[in-house]
């Protein structure tokens, strides 16, 4: 063989090995980037210093008739991050629970009032 066909090869070689590498590098790197901005995307606790926690029942008032009695607030699904797997539609919503374990996702836009209980101790 000529060998400057086989130092155009190695060199050919060598650089198709070096992109090969730098495309699974980049790849790996958007995977564990991914993972990260997934976890992120949870929906996010309230907790109002001494008004409101996650254990206050509470009462909500929504701009129309609809008015969810004795509910706690669960969370909220959280616009900011770039990579939501929620449509856009979804974002900003409260999510609250009942006593019983049922959840309402609702519009934080639509809350009117909200009226918390007193502790019973």
């Amino acid at each position: 063989m000529n060998p400057a066909a086989v130092e155009m090869f190695s060199t050919f070689g060598v650089v198709v090995l070096c992109i090969v590498l730098g495309v699974i590098t980049l790849a790996i790197f958007f995977n564990l980037l991914g993972r990260l901005e997934n976890r992120a995307a949870k929906a996010d606790t309230i907790a109002i210093r001494g008004v409101l926690k996650k254990s206050t029942w509470a009462t909500v008032y929504m701009t129309g008739a609809e008015t969810f009695e004795r509910v706690r607030f669960v969370g909220f699904t959280n616009a900011d991050s770039i990579k939501t797997q929620l449509p856009f539609e979804l974002n900003g919503m409260v999510i609250l629970e009942d006593e019983a374990g049922r959840k309402f996702i609702i519009r934080a836009k639509a809350i009117r009032m909200i009226v918390v209980e007193p502790d019973a101790k």
